[in-house]
């Protein structure tokens, strides 16, 4: 798992080690951007002259994979699963949608009246909407449904939005940034603000994150060196912490971590459950650091998702034997696995099918689609699994035809018999080179590294299902443990108070026996002198 900083260069440094791994840089200038796909394979980078550039790390070093033929590109992100669409927003406020399969823009929505610079564009969490924030202070809601602006988000407080982004969970909750230091949660179906933190910061706030473990909990850096945690649910600041530099960026982890960008090129990783000092201190850049992030856990995939390389690949099925030697930097395989011919490559476009938990059912992010989508969805993957059964049956048919060698251990003894009689040297002949490419003696040990795949494909499928199971009692315990902690400081704070207002007592009843002490003592003495003036 790699931590990514950009600047005028982009490095990747180990989790584990913080050791610098990889470095990736050919362009003048400050990097715009970088993100990771949610499938942690790539690596999206959008460069100082526009120029939008997909890249992967899964090598010895960075590569570059594709270049968006797109002009005065301004940003970019990628949607919530797998990697095929990609939002881009350009300086003439234009925003499109490319395919990275198909290496074409599919969907131009249409340009607002008063044409701006796009500088933030994001996906909500069921890529059924896209926010485009513009620099004169307007987000747009695009419908990726009906490809139209359904909602213009106007913020009465401000007009220069200096961070967007759409919630990871929550598709309707927007979070928004502002150059005055303030911080709102718009809900887009509604248009109303559900949280609005005002003057949180005494500078620009330049970036905006949330929580992977809580959704509940927000962050936000700004120019006056200070990072604020939120609770969002309560409305209220949680937790403040005083860095030693100007903050440009930030990116949270699962494992309660945080880096900081910073505008003099070093880079801080906090912890969050020690906010005193920064446990670790990143000084690869010279100059200001743009975007740090954080790559994202690998999901399991699901056959149907293909790689960047495997796309090119699939559309030449006499090219599937083995990765190309003289590549381009556009073409090469992220795994060492050749795509299958089986692949139906027309079914990659359903975004649901970018998940292997969601293709098997475990996935229950989606549980607010509707029931008939739900009950088509399903009806989709039997009637993929039957396609699929019919095209393995074809190519064993056709297999004189197919230059790669069957994988199904029952068609290693098949035999075709002749319906004819066989005396004739014709009929002998035909049979011989019938039976002749099925008969494969390395098909046993290829059958038996299928099957090792598969069974390791199995473990992990297993093993992921766990540390899901691991990671939702985690949060459940971390949510407890929240509430009596909470529950502990409000009563010690009571406690406080009432040993506070006990030692008050006891103080002004130490007066009042001194007093009482002094009063008798001048009562005696004025006794005495009235008995003495008599006699």
């Amino acid at each position: 798992m790699y931590f990514t900083s950009a600047s005028s260069r982009l490095l990747l440094y180990d989790c584990l080690t913080w050791e610098l791994k990889k470095s990736y840089g050919c362009y003048e200038g400050l990097l715009r951007d970088i993100s990771w796909s949610d499938d942690s394979k790539y690596i999206l980078q959008v460069n100082s002259k526009g120029l939008v550039e997909i890249l992967s790390a899964a090598d010895h070093d960075v590569r570059s994979l594709q270049h968006l033929s797109l002009k005065d590109s301004w940003c970019a992100s990628f949607h919530r699963d797998g990697h095929r669409n990609i939002a881009v927003g350009t300086k003439n406020g234009n925003v499109m949608i490319w395919d990275t399969k198909n290496r074409s823009v599919i969907k131009t929505f249409p340009t607002p009246s008063h044409q701006s610079a796009v500088n933030f564009v994001s996906y909500n969490a069921k890529n059924t909407s896209l926010a485009a924030t513009m620099q004169n202070g307007d987000t747009v809601i695009y419908g990726l449904v009906s490809n139209i602006p359904v909602l213009t988000v106007k913020l009465p407080c401000s007009k220069s939005i200096s961070a967007m982004k759409f919630h990871q969970d929550a598709r309707s909750l927007l979070g928004l940034a502002t150059d005055e230091g303030h911080i709102v949660l718009r809900d887009v179906t509604t248009n109303k603000d559900k949280v609005f933190f005002e003057n949180v910061h005494g500078a620009p706030v330049s970036d905006i994150a949330y929580s992977l473990i809580n959704r509940d909990v927000m962050f936000s850096c700004g120019y006056d060196k200070i990072m604020h945690v939120y609770d969002i649910r309560l409305q209220n600041i949680v937790s403040t912490i005083k860095a030693a530099y100007t903050l440009t960026s930030l990116a949270v982890n699962t494992e309660n971590q945080v880096g900081f960008g910073t505008k003099n090129g070093v880079v801080l990783i906090y912890d969050l459950r020690d906010l005193t000092i920064p446990f670790k201190i990143l000084r690869g850049h010279e100059d200001e650091v743009r975007k740090v992030t954080f790559q994202p856990l690998r999901k399991m995939a699901f056959s149907a998702e293909i790689s960047l390389r495997e796309d090119t690949e699939c559309l030449s099925p006499t090219k599937v034997h083995s990765p190309v030697r003289t590549r381009t930097s556009d073409m090469f395989f992220i795994s060492d696995t050749p795509p299958k011919n089986n692949l139906e490559i027309s079914n990659q476009g359903d975004a649901k099918a970018d998940s292997f938990l969601v293709m098997m059912g475990l996935d229950k992010s989606n549980n607010d689609f509707d029931d008939e989508g739900s009950k088509s969805l399903d009806h989709e993957r039997k009637s993929d699994r039957h396609e699929a059964r019919y095209r393995q049956l074809d190519a064993e048919k056709n297999i004189s035809k197919i230059s790669t060698p069957l994988t199904s251990r029952t068609m290693d003894n098949l035999v075709f018999p002749s319906p004819l009689p066989s005396n004739g040297l014709a009929e002998e002949a035909r049979i011989s080179n019938t039976n002749l490419p099925i008969k494969h003696s390395s098909s046993t040990p290829c059958v038996d590294v299928m099957e090792n795949k598969s069974l390791d494909e199995l473990k992990d499928f297993i093993k992921l299902t766990l540390t899901d199971v691991a990671d939702d009692n985690r949060n459940y315990f971390l949510h407890i443990m929240m509430a009596l902690t909470k529950q502990k400081l409000y009563l010690e704070k009571q406690l406080s108070n009432m040993n506070e207002q006990i030692q008050n007592l006891t103080y002004n009843q130490d007066v009042l026996v001194e007093t009482n002490r002094k009063l008798a003592l001048e009562i005696d003495q004025l006794k005495k002198r009235t008995s003495f003036n008599k006699t």
